[in-house]
């Protein structure tokens, strides 16, 4: 079979993909073509592009780099906020001992009796305080969150997974549209071409036997000068045996 198959774009009229080895062939070709082609990079080995993040805040900038360096924060968080103590106050001592002197200091609970002879202790309380209404009104507000997630959560999420649904509903029918025009497409180009495939079967057969005609009179051609140079060698072998002057040759 030749080597050089001519593939075209009418499927459902030529049938050379069903012909023994043209299949095979086919698919030599497009994995030759495969080959050629770039292969696709793995995204996992490219990495992370260098990037200046945050570049025109000083602040973030710092805090980045001190994340990176392992630093720990200064000043560090302050927690105080997210305790319900009371005030305190820090007093000291000294031990004594046979070789060393040393300072040790305690903190004592300051109770609201005892805030009064102190000066600040009445500052300290109302610190205390403060930070006790803060986290009191967070509470409530957290309450106040699950009771409205308890009465309306359930509802947000019934109309959240409809809205889901109907965009899904959306999809399917833009996807069976698709389909649709995909397949009516296909209908048309089948329409097209099963119309056309009776004249191009008729001119194909004619082309064939145009082509075996041609064949023929080259072949009735060429018996004919075998022939003919046959007819001119004998002319010229008769006329030497009878001493005639043999016939002037025609240039041609």
């Amino acid at each position: 079979m030749n080597s050089q198959v001519s593939l075209d774009a009418l499927p459902y009229v030529d049938k050379q993909i069903d012909e023994p080895g043209v299949r095979s062939m086919v698919d030599k070709l497009i994995a030759s073509e495969m080959k050629r082609m770039p292969k696709p990079r793995d995204p996992s080995s490219l990495g992370f592009p260098d990037m200046d993040l945050f570049s025109s805040n000083t602040l973030i900038q710092q805090e980045l780099d001190r994340v990176r360096k392992g630093k720990p924060m200064d000043p560090a968080l302050d927690l105080s906020r997210y305790q319900l103590d009371p005030p305190t106050t820090t007093t000291s001592s000294s031990l004594t001992s046979n070789t060393t002197t040393a300072n040790a200091s305690s903190s004592e609970t300051i109770t609201p009796s005892a805030s009064e002879e102190l000066p600040e202790g009445r500052a300290l309380w109302l610190k205390a305080l403060d930070n006790a209404n803060a986290q009191l009104e967070h509470q409530n507000q957290r309450v106040l969150n699950l009771e409205l997630v308890q009465k309306f959560g359930g509802n947000a999420w019934n109309i959240h997974n409809y809205q889901l649904e109907y965009d899904v509903s959306l999809l399917r029918k833009a996807v069976d549209e698709k389909r649709a025009e995909i397949m009516e497409l296909n209908k048309l180009r089948k329409r097209d071409q099963m119309d056309v495939a009776e004249s191009l079967q008729r001119l194909e057969a004619k082309w064939a036997e145009m082509i075996s005609s041609t064949l023929q009179v080259e072949v009735a051609s060429a018996s004919l000068q075998a022939e003919l140079a046959q007819l001119k060698a004998y002319e010229i072998q008769l006329s030497k045996e009878l001493g005639v002057a043999p016939p002037v040759q025609d240039s041609q």
